[in-house]
């Protein structure tokens, strides 16, 4: 069960040596349902995880409106990771949109990782790693328009895009789903030209 969990780390820190015997036991499984929570906003996120199958979004309330953030395919990291160390309230909700399996790693793994020689260091990349990319989906929010956001998408993960309901990815771009549609037959049109 912690294949996938040591192929992040070896990608994140690929010289990090730790006994798996010691921290297979100390991981979770959860599965979830298409719809279910992993957990809400406002709850304390007691880990974070890795996806393992299926397909999972992080989104928060703003005027009593669903804002997606990040879908989290299978080996993506997820959770509210300043929830989980610091233990207040989330500030994220993630919630399967398909039938989903994830990896959960709690405090008693990070421990773990933490205690391994170069687990500290190991540790900071993963945050480094978790900080770059809120970086880049904040600056493309900025930067970016909808359509180039989608045409990102299209060219990075365009598998990801047949999987997630339309209305999820309209909110990922910031526009309304009747504005996806408009937006998908301009780039299909422009495509055939």
């Amino acid at each position: 069960m912690y294949e996938p969990l040591r192929l992040f780390i070896q990608e994140i820190s690929p010289n990090f040596k730790i006994d798996w015997i010691l921290v297979e036991p100390l991981l979770e499984s959860r599965k979830l349902n298409k719809g279910e929570f992993l957990f809400r906003e406002g709850d304390i996120c007691e880990f974070v995880g890795l996806t393992l199958k299926g397909c999972l979004r992080m989104f928060f309330l703003k005027d009593g409106k669903e804002l997606t953030l990040f879908f989290h395919p299978e080996n993506h990291t997820l959770g509210d990771y300043e929830s989980f160390r610091l233990q207040r309230p989330a500030c994220f909700s993630c919630q399967a949109i398909e039938d989903s399996q994830v990896l959960i790693v709690n405090q008693q793994v990070i421990q773990a990782l933490e205690s391994a020689p170069d687990g500290q260091k190991l540790l900071r990349l993963i945050v480094e790693y978790l900080a770059f990319r809120l970086r880049d989906r904040l600056m493309s929010l900025y930067r970016d328009t909808p359509e180039q956001r989608y045409l990102h998408l299209l060219k990075t993960e365009p598998h990801l895009l047949e999987r997630i309901p339309q209305h999820y990815l309209a909110s990922h771009l910031g526009i309304e789903p009747e504005s996806l549609s408009r937006l998908k037959r301009r780039v299909y049109h422009r495509g055939i030209s």
